[in-house]
């Protein structure tokens, strides 16, 4: 009685364990992950010493808190490029790199990542607004936006500012479309530092 009973149970467990096994051993690509770099400094750029202290924040605006390599499509959807992402959620990343572009450009005594200023210092408020490919109809990427808000407080004087740029992608590869982010966020980070430095002269 016992084997007649078991019999059908294994028979049933089999197309489960089958199934399981195809889960955990995915023939998909491994991870992808990719770094973004600094602006690199001037070389004509006043010393430390005598620049402000900067304090900076940095949101992202809904969708972009993430990750994931993303894309727009025509349609409005916010799409993921397979197995591709930066190495933390993008706020993150990119609270890191353009502080230390701004490190990097001389202008800075000290820049640092705070909501408050000291008495004498800037204080930096960045929102990332666009930071994605865009794909056309039929699911090419065409392009990379980067759009950036915000606004600088100095000497009593606070200016608001908005940044963008547009890079074009060809052809359409992983490698091409990550460098294309590459270009649109040193452009952004070059009109920064040039904004910042006409609303406190």
């Amino acid at each position: 009685m016992k084997t007649k009973t078991i019999l059908p149970v294994l028979a049933l467990a089999i197309p489960f364990i089958t199934a399981c096994s195809g889960v955990m051993n995915s023939s998909q690509p491994a991870r992808q992950t990719y770094m973004l770099m600094p602006l690199s400094g001037s070389p004509n750029t006043v010393t430390t010493e005598q620049g402000p202290e900067l304090s900076m924040t940095l949101s992202a605006v809904p969708g972009l808190d993430t990750d994931r390599i993303q894309a727009l499509g025509s349609n409005a959807e916010l799409n993921r490029y397979a197995n591709a992402r930066w190495p933390d959620h993008l706020p993150e990343v990119l609270t890191s790199v353009i502080q230390r572009s701004l490190v990097s450009s001389g202008r800075f005594s000290a820049v640092k990542q705070t909501s408050k200023a000291n008495d004498d210092g800037w204080h930096l408020q960045l929102e990332i607004e666009k930071f994605y490919g865009l794909q056309n109809t039929e699911g090419e990427t065409t392009s990379v936006v980067v759009e950036v808000s915000g606004s600088i407080e100095c000497n009593d004087h606070r200016e608001l500012f908005s940044l963008s740029d547009s890079v074009s992608v060809s052809p359409e590869r992983l490698s091409t479309v990550v460098a294309a982010h590459q270009q649109g966020l040193d452009s952004v980070t070059g009109q920064l530092l040039n904004d910042i430095f006409k609303a406190c002269p």
